[in-house]
């Protein structure tokens, strides 16, 4: 084992998945109290439209990334 990988954190999925769950939740809660039930609604709808768009965009990258290092080495 070098250093490098003796320093790295090991992360589990279901922990950091729990962890951005909580965060958002509590989020949401906050804004459910200060506002409406429709306007938690709408920025609920608003988070996963978000987080899905930056996912599929970042998949979309990682995809041109290997079509260009296919086609260009």
């Amino acid at each position: 084992m070098s250093s490098v990988t003796a320093i790295r954190p090991v992360h589990k999925p279901w922990l950091v998945f729990t962890a951005r769950a909580v965060v958002v939740l509590q989020a949401l809660g906050i804004v459910f109290l200060l506002t409406s039930i429709w306007t938690t609604v709408a920025i609920a709808v608003l988070f996963v439209v978000t987080v899905s768009v930056v996912r599929a965009l970042s998949r979309a990258s990682q995809q041109m990334d290997t079509i260009f290092e296919e086609e260009l080495s």
